[in-house]
Parts: structure tokens; C-alpha cells; sequence
């Protein structure tokens, strides 16, 4: 493909670091109980810091192939197959489909090596049915006890309260189950990391508003992925740090993700994980994707407010209010979660529509791509509102149908015409190839 440059461009140095990380944490899984560590499986993407109080864990999830898997559609069908022949209906959470799969079909407890070994507990933090129920099955189809904490979807003194409260009992009940003594000041310095990430990423998420994009959304999605697994953990802060110097360096140097920039495109929600070049799709007409809720919103602490102008929120420590104890901890995790984490914030679906066009209008985007995925019930909601609320601001806007993980829901052919509808409206022409 042939694109002319219109600005400089030079490789991410930080991305070396980024797939260290990774390789970490993939071996660190299958090493972690022969290290004497705790193995907790669930979807614990947040309130990490909330094991760290158990010392080092690893947490493979339901489904430790979910990302390779999602690589191999052949397999990955398979993998779902397997969960709807168990009797599982295709209107679930299609990522809890995956897990399921690998769970019945033993994938879930076998390491790459063809070692199998059982989670010491399950934990799921619950914000939706799916997850839920998918942790209350994988409890009682391995034989493990099984803990789930109701996540409110937003902050009032009550719901701070009593989602604090589960959190001192899941303390109690990990104590119990696994006879080891919980230790505060683990605690107290891994919800402080988990904190600073999610706030770093916003701030380098907030360099890409720059003309031209220091990073497109391709290269964001993968960036982001220590943030999924080790945000409570310092080298992952360090990380971070490292990233956002290397950004805002970027940025100085007026130095662009691709070397071009026709058009800047937000693509709100979920990507198809198992199709995740179509972030890069726009590159043909010498347009780029440079913001997206789901790698903005999955790993980054934001403030959003009314007008849904997104800026980075401001830790506890910096408003006065340090981190000293274990009440400090929990409170400071349910702030974070309850307040600052778009992902979560979203199943309130009035303020959808406002969070799109911010991201629009902060990022500069000359349109955007709505995902409307019948993957997620809780993501595909307020799309259709948010689609008309953008149009009635003058936003140029498309919709396409899909999955972000059942390749059977998704066309590449429809979705790509879709796309290029958006691009020849704002008077693009495919590149020559």
C-alpha cells in the first residue's frame, strides 16, 4: 500500500518493554503454585490490589488462551461450539462463551507443557449476569470455593459503603481458604500502583489528542495490555512512565503513529478481537483510528464530566487524602472503580451519547465508528442513541454489526463497506495499492 507521508514517523521504543511484560505474565501463571503463590481464577481485570494482600498471584482467568485463541478462528469456533453443545444459548456474554469453552473442554486447568492445575479459589467481581454465573459455574464444574463481590455501577455513600464491606469480607473468606495471613501494606502499595497506571495511560491517552496522533489505535490496543494483568505491580508503573515520557517526547518532535493523517477517526466499543486489524482498515485512505472507549476506558482512570469532556482523574494522595491503612485501601479502590473507569460507567446508559461526542471533540475525529456488538449486551446498549445523538451534533458517524469475539456474527465484507462509507463522505480516496 502506498501512502504518501506527511509526517515523520519512527518506531515505539517502549514496545519491547510492553511484550516483556506480557511474556511475564503468560509464565508467571503456570509458575506461580510451584512457587508457593496463589493461583486466583476469575476475571479480576480490577481491584487487583485486592490479592496483593496474599502476596504474589497469578490469575489466569476462566480461559488462560482467550488471546491466543481469539488468533485461530477455526479453534475459537470450536471453543464455542463446545459451550453451546453443553446447552449455553448464543445470547450470552460472547467472552464468557470462550471461557466456558476452554473450561469444558480442559483447556482452562492445562498449561502449555501438558502440566494441569487446580485455582486455589475463584473471585469475580460482578458487574454484569455473565460474569456471575460464568464464576459460579467454573466454581462448581472444578470443585473450588467460589466468591463473588456486587460491583454497584455508581457512587453514592451507601453503595461505597457496602462495596467496601464485601471487600473487608472477601478479605476474611481468601484468609480462610487459603490459611495464609492477609498483609495490609501489600495491600496499601498495590492499590497506590493500581492508581497511578490507570492514570498514566489517561495522560498518554490525552497526548494523542495532539496534531499529528503520537499513536493510533492499533498501537494503543496492545500498549495498553500490562494494564489488563499487572497494574498493581511496580514494573508496571515503571512502564507507564516510561511510556508517557516516550509520548510526550513523540509529541515535541510533532512525530505521527502511521507518517499520515488524512482523518482522524474515534471507533467507539469493543473492537472483534479476533479481527483487530480492522483498526487498522482506515490506513488504505490514509486515515487512522486515534481514540476508542474500550483501549481508552478498559485500563485508564478518567475523570468525564456532564458535557463528557474526559480529562485524567487526580489520585487520592494529590487531593490530600494518603493511602494508610487498610480501610484507606479498599475506599481508594471503590473511588477508582465506582467513579473513574469508563468500562464500568458505561452500563449507565444516559451518559453514553456525551462520552462519545467528548471523545470527538477532544480527539479532534472528523468522524465515527460505533461497534454494535451483539457479543456484550451491557456494551451494545445506548448505540443506536449515541449514533443519533452524535448526528444531531453535525458528527459525521457509522454503525456496524458484529461480535467482539464470535467471528460467526461478523462480516468483513459488510463492515468494511460501512467504514469506507464514512471515509468517502469526508472526500477520501482509496490509496493505490
Amino acid at each position: 500500500m502506498a501512502v504518501k507521508a506527511d509526517y515523520q514517523t519512527r518506531p515505539i521504543e517502549s514496545w519491547q518493554r510492553m511484550k516483556e511484560l506480557r511474556r511475564w505474565h503468560f509464565h508467571h501463571t503456570w509458575e506461580a503454585q510451584h512457587q508457593g503463590e496463589v493461583m486466583v481464577m476469575g476475571i479480576v481485570e480490577f481491584s487487583l490490589g485486592l490479592f496483593a494482600g496474599l502476596g504474589d498471584f497469578a490469575n489466569p482467568s476462566y480461559g488462560p488462551y482467550y488471546t491466543v485463541l481469539t488468533r485461530n478462528t477455526h479453534q475459537l469456533v470450536k471453543e464455542l461450539e463446545a459451550t453451546e453443545s453443553y446447552g449455553f444459548g448464543r445470547d450470552i456474554c460472547a467472552s464468557m462463551r470462550l471461557h466456558l469453552g476452554q473450561l469444558l473442554l480442559g483447556h482452562s486447568t492445562s498449561s502449555p507443557k501438558g502440566d494441569t492445575f487446580k485455582p486455589d479459589f475463584i473471585l469475580q467481581a460482578c458487574f454484569c449476569h455473565s460474569l456471575g454465573r460464568t464464576g459460579q459455574f467454573a466454581g462448581r464444574h472444578l470443585g473450588v470455593p467460589f466468591y463473588t463481590i456486587d460491583f454497584p455501577h455508581t457512587d453514592t455513600p451507601n453503595r461505597r459503603r457496602y462495596l467496601v464491606d464485601q471487600f473487608n469480607d472477601a478479605i476474611e473468606w481468601m484468609e480462610k481458604v487459603t490459611g495464609r495471613t492477609y498483609d495490609d501494606e501489600k495491600l496499601i502499595e498495590a492499590t497506590r500502583n493500581e492508581w497511578e497506571t490507570q492514570v498514566l495511560w489517561a495522560k498518554i491517552c490525552k497526548l494523542n489528542q495532539a496534531v499529528p496522533a503520537p499513536l493510533d489505535l492499533r498501537q494503543m490496543w496492545s500498549l495498553r495490555l500490562p494494564a489488563m494483568t499487572i497494574k498493581h505491580r511496580k514494573e508496571c508503573v515503571d512502564y507507564f512512565h516510561m511510556l508517557y515520557d516516550e509520548v510526550k517526547g513523540r509529541v515535541a518532535d510533532g512525530i505521527s503513529a502511521r507518517g499520515f493523517e488524512k482523518a482522524r477517526l474515534v471507533h467507539d466499543l469493543l473492537p472483534p478481537y479476533f479481527a483487530i486489524n480492522l483498526l487498522r482498515f482506515p490506513e488504505r485512505y490514509g486515515a487512522l483510528f486515534i481514540a476508542g472507549e474500550a483501549a481508552f476506558g478498559m485500563c485508564g482512570a478518567w475523570d468525564i464530566d456532564q458535557e463528557g469532556n474526559w480529562k485524567a482523574a487526580v489520585p487520592p494522595w494529590e487531593n490530600g487524602r494518603e493511602i494508610r491503612t487498610r480501610q484507606d485501601a479498599l475506599d481508594a479502590q471503590a473511588e477508582l472503580y465506582l467513579n473513574y473507569v469508563p468500562c464500568i460507567l458505561r452500563m449507565n446508559l444516559n451518559r453514553l451519547p456525551g462520552k462519545a461526542f467528548g471523545l470527538a471533540k477532544g480527539w479532534k475525529a472528523d468522524g465515527v465508528v460505533l461497534h454494535m456488538d451483539r457479543g456484550c449486551n451491557g456494551v451494545g446498549g445506548g448505540v443506536a442513541e449515541t449514533r443519533n445523538f452524535l448526528q444531531g451534533e453535525g458528527v459525521p458517524v457509522v454503525t456496524y454489526e458484529g461480535s467482539h469475539v464470535d467471528p460467526r456474527e461478523f462480516d468483513f465484507g459488510q463492515v468494511s463497506d460501512q467504514i469506507e462509507s464514512l471515509l468517502e463522505r469526508l472526500g477520501l480516496a482509496k490509496m493505490d495499492e
